[in-house]
């Protein structure tokens, strides 16, 4: 009984973690442990993938039937190549938070698909020179993102935590090379067709590149991996020069990870073209192996991805699924949503009514206003008139009548438009687009004389072609005009012969 008791007790203090990478040529699983802070590999699985005879769910499935794998035990996976990385740069001096939610923000216009259909998690945060910062953020398509789930639904598999390969590789260099956590350094990740390289500072990665490369089972493996070392050290220069503006300083650390043997001479070629410390990723450095597998650095993803779900305290990362979930919108709870719509209803309803009380008594007292204002104006116009009933009314009747003893005696003059009339005729025909100054107007019974100044003769003679046709001038002539001779302008004067009553 005893011996029961501390088995189970053993068993409920260790925590176990699957990670699987899912690669194009490979899949592999790595079943981790921690006990008292310390990492165990225990299982680790690898297959060849031949997409013509394998079926994916049922490889998957095999790892708990057949191999051992916990089947309680966290899941993570990667979204392997479908990651596509921003590092946004924004000019405001703002918090670590604000910076985030401008990079998330911004991939709107830098991601090829509808912002709705993006799911985006910031990963680090730097500090530039000239009040600038950089906010490194991971984005992938959300329908990828459920494609890979998926894959493990049918098993029934549920992932905890979705990440990128390179954080997966930068968690087991974290745990085996914790000599990273401070200074510069480069990690590098080659599987069969891409090259990923991430710059860190103090274990904080600040920006990823992924390079598509040649794979070495298509040509000569010493040819391909001088091509490869040839971008790796050219394209880790560009991104330094970019990171910290300056060359990349002798003695940098990078950690190199490949997913295949067949890059023997790599690392030899990089150090002689970089002159750089090469560290072989060790995935058993600080992990102890209680498998029989034996391998490579290959299964540095999947070790990776179980040391971010079990232990994501210590590594750093991303969870795609997370972000996903945070980008769901809650249910509608129907009855809280139609109480608050009875309520901003009768808020607005009160509101409206109040509104409508003041604006009625502003009109009120606008109103008397303006009677006050009108009956003041008709005092001042007729102080002879004593009997004051309606004041519009009374000064519209007086109107009329000094309108009529106009039309009868104005006749009298000759003229039959008024002052006022010729200057509005005068104004109306003035050509729209043009510059024409008036300096000078003299108005008789029989004809008005417009003295003034313009750029161009062309413009005169469009208005007095105007002027013409007005109805109120019987004709109009352009008289003395001329070019000023110390200055553009043409100075000018026009005779108007106003119409007469018969």
């Amino acid at each position: 009984m005893q011996y029961l008791l501390e088995k189970y007790r053993r068993k409920t203090m260790i925590k176990q973690s699957i990670g699987i990478d899912i690669g194009s040529c490979c899949l592999r699983a790595v079943q981790v442990s921690q006990t008292d802070g310390q990492f165990r590999i225990e299982k680790v699985f690898s297959t060849p993938v031949r997409r013509s005879a394998d079926f994916m769910p049922d490889m998957l499935t095999s790892l708990v039937k057949q191999h051992g794998f916990d089947r309680h035990a966290d899941v993570a996976i990667s979204m392997q190549r479908n990651t596509v990385f921003f590092r946004n740069l924004t000019d405001y001096s703002v918090s670590e938070e604000q910076n985030y939610e401008l990079a998330e923000s911004a991939l709107e216009y830098n991601f090829p698909i509808q912002p709705d259909e993006i799911v985006a998690q910031a990963c680090s945060y730097h500090q530039l020179p000239g009040e600038k910062y950089s906010v490194l953020t991971a984005a992938v398509a959300r329908e990828s993102l459920h494609e890979r789930i998926n894959t493990l639904a049918g098993t029934k598999m549920y992932p905890a935590l979705v990440d990128t390969t390179i954080f997966a590789v930068h968690s087991v260099v974290t745990v085996n090379h914790p000599e990273i956590a401070t200074g510069q350094a480069i990690i590098v990740y080659i599987d069969e067709c891409c090259l990923t390289l991430a710059i860190t500072q103090n274990n904080n990665i600040l920006i990823v590149r992924n390079i598509p490369i040649i794979s070495p089972s298509e040509y000569d493996t010493d040819s391909v991996q001088e091509q490869i070392a040839d971008v790796l050290s050219r394209e880790a220069q560009i991104t330094w020069q970019k990171v910290f503006g300056g060359t990349i300083e002798e003695d940098t650390k990078i950690y190199m990870a490949t997913g295949e043997n067949a890059y023997d001479n790599l690392e030899m070629l990089v150090e002689e073209s970089l002159h750089c410390q090469i560290i072989p990723v060790n995935p058993y450095a600080m992990v102890e192996n209680l498998s029989d597998y034996n391998g490579d650095a290959s299964i540095c993803v999947a070790e990776g991805l179980a040391l971010r779900a079990l232990a994501p305290e210590e590594t750093t990362g991303v969870n795609f699924i997370k972000a996903d979930n945070a980008d769901v919108k809650p249910a509608l709870d129907l009855k809280k949503e139609f109480t608050i719509c009875v309520i901003l209803v009768a808020a607005i309803a009160v509101i409206s009514l109040a509104g409508l009380f003041m604006r009625l008594s502003h009109l009120e007292t606008k109103y008397t206003h303006i009677k006050n204002e009108s009956k003041e104006i008709f005092q001042q116009a007729l102080p002879e008139e004593k009997n004051i009933v309606n004041p519009l009314a009374q000064l519209e009747q007086k109107l009329q009548f000094l309108q009529k003893d106009y039309m009868l005696f104005g006749p009298v003059s000759g003229a039959a438009i008024g002052p006022a009339e010729i200057l509005y005729a005068i104004t109306k025909n003035l050509p729209s687009g043009v510059n024409i100054s008036i300096e000078s107007m003299l108005i008789t019974t029989e004809s008005v004389r417009l003295a003034g100044t313009s750029q161009s003769f062309e413009s005169i003679y469009s208005w007095q072609r105007l002027l013409q046709n007005a109805p109120q001038f019987s004709a109009a002539d352009v008289q003395d005009i001329q070019r000023e001779p110390n200055s553009k302008l043409i100075r000018f004067s026009i005779l108007l012969s106003l119409e007469t009553m018969e």
